[in-house]
């Protein structure tokens, strides 16, 4: 009953907005019919299932038991390969240290890019041998690695002797070594005592820019290394000091506490204070260093209950430089009465932060002694104290010095060096030089009371590569990869695919949404094998669990969802007749496809590395002509009797029958009168094999399954989809990819943007007038057609553009209709983000019109187009109305309000961070992370962007299309390689439109499609005049930047200033003085430079110019002038600047800006005013003013 209703609602709304004079039911069903032809002509769907059939394609047994412990095997062997070699190179470092009698060898890590002097000595053989030695067991332990060669990223060896007595790490000589995995391996191998951490951070003493990005770097890296036992608290200290709980407090307008207490380093709270980090902004005021050690000297007597019998470190991260000489005796004096007074096993350990680019003399010195507490240096009578404890300086210039020095200053909490021995397997992490991820593999031990470490660290790629490329068909099966404390390591929704400060590895229950899942997941940490069935919550999918253990570090699962069917092979092999391109045009005639090299002689082919037995080893290898030749003979080979160079079995088979379906589309398309539409046809199968017409190559690495166009396709299998338009690098614009997905593969075509209006024009001609808006949109809500979809103005590409950018008003409106449209949410663990998005009812079969009756002067209709996941929008706009407000973030995509989300409120698709971002309120948090579902990611880039672009501009034209031909607009509309041109460089509607090569006209505008697309000179219309225009507007630019640089030189000495009616004060930042100023001779003589002064108008006034506040003053940024508060009285006047040369270089001339401070930064009053040098008029003028005032 009440969706009729809901249908006789829809009836009278329609008919009392007498839109009737299109029925757009019928003219989508049109529009499907349409669509539906390009399927079955274009594509060879029919064709396709036709040879499915004929080949007797039947659903194999699957025994997943079997699968599963096939790829358990595999990878379980690679493992035991690793430490086996690691046990091999510990029996040899053992030997070597016994036979030879010598303490320890160096610390070592392979490759070693060694710098300049030091390689060498290495050449000469007279570098250091313990590190030789070292080397060399590195070396021997990669070469035992015979399954793993190809994986390994790098090999090191720890020596904790060494590494004790060294303050700098022992790699230094190392060029290209990323450390940061190899000490935070080592970290986790000591067994610290629980740490008490003061972490105390100074934000003053003018840190440039890379000296404070150091500096927070530190202080994160002092987070990561603690645990749940573990006690921190972090103080920020400039002039003042403020800290987080103060921070919070003070927001609240709370009672502020004098000082923090040490506080448990819970995840949340570590969490929170790595954002508390984020948000520190650095003070130009100078350090006080005395407050600094007095406050944390009070957080140790406040936490003095907690901290009994424990020992206590204060970490001071600072640049050190000094306010005074007096200040380091200050500091001692003070250091010296607290610990002579109280018992407590306190350790001052300093971080000395340096910049390479300034010169320090003091403030390295003045560090070190603080933590070496020197306190006869400074002739500072000390007691003896037991409890008394010397720390550590350490010195970081660099972002790959932190680890260690991190490790150096938690030595404090393992003072009798007590290590985890044994072997290893760390969790995954990125590595920024390779930009890849690795596992570490290590093994430690002790040997005459030592500690040593050896490590292997591997591709994660290659060591799990089974699991990484499966082709589980669309949908129907994946697998995932979990540790024994229940960290998923890998999942196909969830890949960490760069590095993140705060990731954590998801927990089985967040990513898997099925019913009783911790059951699930009890039995997978418990039992070595098994099966288990479940239904997803939500619906009823039946899904299939089985597992096995490897060894005592991993579990492998196999998910299979019933849903979908499992991929059909031949009950007997493929033999059709080859015949493509694979990464090799020599036997071809060649032609240029747009910017494509490209051969319409044969279709081409390309395999992605899921194709290949060793999908790592065929991603990293260059496919060279000895590999291409030995692929394509074993591929075309008729007699079956080659051998396999590396494929997998079910590859041939894919080959042959994509070969015969594009041998169709490659027929279609030199036949068709559509193809002058279309770019490239295409098809792909489920376990990445792909071939497309016109023949181009593909770049390596490109994987056709994680397309867009095959996930919407599979995702509406048995339809056909459009995906949203976006630029392709080939030269053909902005296209629309058409799709359709069998059981086998998937089949598509890309045409021009402007088909899609040509094809509405057909049965809607109104949608050329300019009060009527025709569109198209995806089941998403992203804008597949739009007529304002291609502007002129290059704000932003068109690339996934929602209904809610373009047609806020319908967008509001619609969100009424609960039957039609949902606003939803899910999880995207990549980039710990909660997703939200539209989701349209393809099912929906009546016309969507106006919700509200009233509104009469917009009306819009909306009907799905059938068997597609398209749907077709008119708006009739009979008055001038403005849009309504529809919130859009336009600098990134987080959404305005976190907090809540209204399904009936209007806004973008944006997304929330999964944890709080407020770090003063803990407790709100957006939505629950377990109860979203997790986002399925397509997460390649299109087609279009994976093409090698051709650099040869001579070959002809595979498909000349003679633009200027077309003397039309409609005639122009869409045709590939063609733009029609209605306006000029500058904007302007031409006079006479015409149609161009879009090489030389983009989005309509003449002459800017080089920035997009690239030139082709050969080819494109108006060659003869480019040049010359080009040429006069360089000489143009050249002219003007001359005549620039020649008065900024010429005017650089004469810089005058005017002085306010405020004469009692001074802004060193109104000097035009630079840094070279002493370079400039004696400053003094420019003064008495006899030159006229030049004219000056008052108008012109820098932008640094501050009206002072007067005691009436409510302007609030508007403009209130009054005689009193805003003197127009300036008049030119001398500048003494005698004592410039002492004071333009002092830290104390910078205006304090940070808001953790105290005290409230001061606003000046200006009085000098640099006059501008540009975009000023300079009038003569005369001031008069009663001097008597």
């Amino acid at each position: 009953m009440e969706s009729f209703k809901f249908v006789t609602l829809i009836f009278i709304l329609s008919t009392s907005c007498g839109t009737s004079q299109w029925d757009i039911k019928a003219i989508a069903k049109n529009i499907s019919r349409e669509i539906d032809g390009l399927k079955n002509n274009e594509l060879g769907v029919p064709l396709i299932q036709n040879l499915y059939n004929n080949f007797m394609f039947m659903q194999p047994t699957i025994d997943i038991l079997k699968i599963v412990n096939t790829l358990a095997h595999k990878l379980e062997t690679k493992i035991t390969d690793i430490f086996s070699g690691l046990e091999s190179s510990q029996l040899i470092i053992d030997a070597k240290l016994f036979h030879e009698n010598i303490t320890s060898l160096n610390s070592s890590v392979n490759p070693c890019f060694l710098k300049g002097p030091i390689r060498t000595n290495y050449a000469n053989k007279s570098f250091n041998k313990d590190f030789l030695d070292s080397i060399d067991v590195l070396e021997k332990m990669k070469s035992s690695l015979s399954t793993m060669s190809d994986g390994v990223r790098r090999q090191y060896f720890i020596s904790d002797f060494e590494v004790q007595r060294l303050h700098r790490t022992p790699f230094l000589h190392c060029t290209e070594c990323d450390e940061k995995n190899i000490w935070n391996n080592y970290i986790e191998r000591n067994i610290y005592q629980r740490k008490n951490v003061i972490l105390v951070l100074d934000i003053g003493g003018s840190m440039s820019l890379m000296q404070f990005t150091l500096l927070k770097a530190v202080a994160k890296k002092m987070l990561s290394v603690l645990s749940e036992n573990d006690r921190i608290t972090i103080l920020t200290v400039s002039s003042s000091y403020t800290y987080f709980e103060r921070d919070c407090n003070k927001f609240y307008n709370q009672n502020l506490d004098t000082t923090p207490r040490l506080k448990q380093a819970t995840a949340a709270y570590v969490r929170d204070l790595n954002k508390y980090i984020d948000a520190i902004i650095s003070d130009p005021g100078l350090t006080n260093h005395t407050l600094s050690f007095e406050k944390s000297l009070e957080i140790v007597l406040n936490s003095f209950n907690q901290i009994k019998n424990e020992t206590v470190m204060i970490l001071y991260v600072s640049r050190g430089l000094l306010s005074s000489l007096m200040e380091p005796k200050q500091v001692l004096t003070m250091l010296e009465k607290f610990t002579a007074t109280y018992n407590i096993s306190l350790f001052i350990n300093t971080c000395a932060i340096v910049d390479e680019l300034k010169p320090v003399v003091y403030e390295p010195q003045f560090l070190c002694d603080i933590a070496y507490q020197n306190y006869s240096k400074y002739n500072v009578p000390s007691r003896p104290n037991p409890y008394r404890k010397l720390g550590l300086m350490m010195k970081v210039d660099s972002m790959e010095s932190i680890p260690f020095a991190v490790e150096r200053f938690c030595y404090v909490f393992n003072p009798y060096s007590h290590f985890e021995t044994g072997t290893k397997i760390h969790l995954p992490t990125w590595d920024t030089n390779k930009e890849d991820i690795i596992v570490s593999f290590t093994k430690g031990w002790k040997n005459q009371s030592n500690f040593f470490m050896l490590g292997i660290d591997v591709y994660f790629s290659n060591l799990a590569e089974d699991i990484v490329y499966y082709s589980g068909g669309q949908g129907y099966s994946y697998f995932f990869l979990m540790d024994l404390n229940g960290n998923v390591i890998y999942h196909p929704y969830y890949m960490r695919v760069s590095g993140n400060t705060y990731s954590i590895f998801i927990d089985l229950e967040h990513i898997e949404k099925v019913i009783n899942v911790e059951t699930l997941k009890n039995r997978l940490l418990t039992e070595k094998k098994g099966i288990f069935q479940g239904f997803r919550e939500n619906n009823t999918d039946l899904v299939h669990y089985a597992w096995s253990r490897i060894s005592d570090w991993y579990v492998v699962c196999l998910v299979i969802n019933t849903k979908y069917g499992a991929p059909s092979k031949p009950q007997k092999p493929v033999w059709f007749q080859n015949d493509f391109l694979y990464q090799n045009f020599e036997d071809y005639k060649l032609c240029r496809h747009l910017n494509l090299l490209a051969t319409i002689d044969v279709t081409s082919l390309y395999l992605s590395s899921s194709c290949f037995r060793s999908p790592f080893l065929a991603s990293r290898t260059a496919q060279n002509k000895m590999h291409s030749q030995d692929y394509v003979a074993y591929l075309k080979d008729d007699s079956r009797l080659l051998i396999n160079p590396g494929l997998k079995e079910e590859i041939r088979d894919e080959v042959s029958l994509l070969s015969h379906i594009l041998s169709y589309l490659r027929k279609r398309h030199l036949q068709s009168g559509i193809s002058k539409y279309v770019v490239r046809r295409f098809a792909a199968s489920n376990s990445g094999v792909f071939q497309m017409f016109p023949g181009s190559t593909i770049k390596p690495g490109w994987t056709p399954t994680k397309s867009r166009w095959y996930f919407k396709a599979s995702q509406h299998k048995g339809n056909s989809v459009l995906v949203p338009p976006y630029l392709d690098k080939g030269g053909a614009g902005y296209v629309i990819t058409v799709a359709y997905a069998t059981s086998q593969l998937v089949v598509g075509m890309d045409l021009t943007f402007g088909f899609m209006l040509k094809m509405l024009v057909n049965y809607i001609p109104d949608c050329l007038e300019p009060n009527i808006t025709c569109f198209l949109v995806d089941d998403d809500g992203y804008i597949i057609y739009h007529p304002n979809l291609m502007t002129t103005n290059g704000a932003k590409p068109i690339e996934q553009q929602h209904i809610v950018h373009k047609e806020s008003l319908v967008a509001n409106d619609i969100l009424n209709h609960k039957h039609f449209i949902q606003k939803l949410l899910c999880n995207s663990y990549d980039d710990d983000t909660i997703q939200r998005y539209y989701r349209l009812n393809t099912s929906f079969n009546d016309v969507l019109v106006n919700f509200a009756p009233g509104e009469q002067c917009v009306k819009y209709q909306i009907t799905s187009i059938p068997q597609t996941n398209v749907f077709l929008g008119v708006v009739n706009v009979s008055c001038n109305i403005g849009a309504t407000f529809c919130p859009c973030n336009i600098v990134d995509r987080l959404c305005l309000n976190c907090n809540r989300m209204e399904q009936k409120e209007c806004e973008c698709p944006c997304e929330c961070p999964l944890e709080n971002t407020d770090i003063c309120e803990p407790s709100s948090v957006p939505t629950n992370m377990t109860e979203n579902i997790p986002c399925k990611k397509y997460t390649e880039e299109a087609l279009g962007n994976s093409f090698i672009v051709n650099s040869n501009n001579n070959l002809e034209s595979c498909f000349p299309i003679s633009c200027h031909e077309q003397t039309t607009h409609l005639d122009c509309l869409g045709l590939l390689g063609c733009e029609w041109c209605m306006f000029d460089m500058d904007r302007n509607y031409l006079r006479k439109p015409f149609c161009a090569s879009i090489t030389t006209c983009f989005k309509g505008m003449f002459d800017i499609s080089d920035t997009a697309l690239g030139r082709l000179p050969n080819g494109a219309e108006f060659s003869s005049v480019g040049p010359i225009i080009y040429s006069i507007i360089a000489i143009t630019i050249l002219f003007v930047l001359l005549l620039l640089c020649y008065r900024s030189y010429s005017n650089q000495i004469n810089d005058r200033f005017y002085v306010s009616s405020a004469q009692d004060q001074l802004r060193m930042s109104d000097l035009n003085i630079t840094d070279n100023f002493n370079d400039l001779g004696n400053h003094r003589d420019k003064l008495i430079q006899e030159e006229r002064p030049k004219v000056i108008s008052p108008y012109c006034v820098a932008g640094t110019y501050r009206r002072t506040a007067g005691p009436t003053d409510s302007d609030h940024g508007y403009s209130t002038m009054t005689p009193h508060d805003e003197s127009e009285r300036m008049s030119l006047a001398p500048v003494e600047i005698e004592s410039l040369d002492d004071d333009i270089f002092s830290d104390t001339t910078s205006v304090r800006t940070s808001p953790l401070t105290k005290d409230t930064p001061r606003i000046f009053s200006p009085i000098f005013t640099r006059i501008p040098q540009k975009n000023c008029i300079t009038v003569p003028v005369t001031v008069h003013h009663n001097a008597k005032t």
